[in-house]
């Protein structure tokens, strides 16, 4: 269902979307013909309203439409499904584990012992966390809208050396994976490859450096592109995020709009290259 591109709040929307991407790229956005990642990008965020964006937004949602296309197996498991932090059962929880926001980005928090904790204090973040609509705290991202704020109580995914796991990020158009995004010690310092589809590194940046460290393709990397594209079906575009935790694909999220349409590419050629992947629909259904 196509929203009232004339009334107040959109037209707000507008406003906003085109300031900040005028801020981050100096030039102003073309909306009319959009041919960059992050102008397409942009152009979704305004015009792809569709409710299925917001129910695989919703990370506790996004569970059932994971399990349907792909099977429950890919999943993290699930202890607790809570409203409120008051909600959670530290009783009936292991030692380790993470609790995270369903209705925005960055709203985690690793509990690796929770003998350890400061119970009251995770409970104000939290709490806090709950209070936030992304939607208007960040730049418009609508699929966040209208998500009912909850909070996941996953388990505590970590690779061998007790580090984070990294992430593949696919980038999915129409179903077929383009690209990969590999983030590397993403809690540390940051880095970040860009590979194609025939897993050849791109001479290109993405907002962080890259990664010179040696590394070698887990041998089940192509079911995490058949995976990726079965998860992107009925989508223009969605990255696919997963993870590869010793052998075992899991699922990390769904992700439109990625970095907000922020993302400064280097050199910024890329931005069209990856732009010329995307046809966008002539009409939103």
């Amino acid at each position: 269902m196509q929203e009232n591109w004339e009334d107040a709040a959109w037209l707000e929307d507008r406003d906003i979307i085109e300031r900040t991407f005028r801020e981050t790229f100096g030039r102003d956005l073309d909306l009319g013909n959009p041919q960059t990642f992050n102008e397409k990008i942009a152009y979704k965020m305004l015009f792809d309203r569709r409710p299925l964006l917001t129910r695989v937004a919703d990370k506790a949602q996004a569970r059932d439409c994971v399990a349907q296309r792909i099977g429950a197996g890919y999943l993290t498991q699930l202890y607790q499904l809570c409203r409120s932090p008051q909600e959670i059962d530290w009783q009936a929880l292991p030692r380790s584990f993470v609790v995270k926001a369903n209705h925005g980005s960055g709203m985690n928090a690793i509990v690796a012992n929770k003998s350890e904790v400061d119970r009251a204090r995770l409970a104000g973040a939290l709490q806090h966390w709950l209070g936030i609509n992304y939607y208007y705290s960040c730049r418009r991202e609508w699929c966040y809208r209208d998500i009912v704020p909850s909070l996941l109580v996953e388990e505590f995914l970590t690779d061998v050396d007790g580090r984070a796991p990294m992430d593949y990020k696919f980038y999915v158009f129409d179903g077929r994976p383009a690209y990969l995004q590999l983030d590397f010690d993403r809690f540390a310092e940051h880095r970040r490859n860009l590979y194609d589809r025939a897993l050849r590194r791109l001479n290109a940046r993405l907002r962080y450096p890259s990664s010179d460290e040696r590394f070698d393709f887990p041998p089940n990397v192509e079911e995490m592109f058949a995976l990726a594209s079965r998860l992107g079906e009925g989508f223009d575009f969605v990255r696919v995020d997963l993870y590869n935790v010793r052998g075992r694909i899991v699922f990390g999220e769904l992700t439109h709009y990625p970095e907000e349409g922020r993302g400064v590419f280097d050199p910024p050629e890329y931005d069209g290259i990856f732009g010329a992947q995307w046809q966008i629909p002539e009409r939103y259904q």
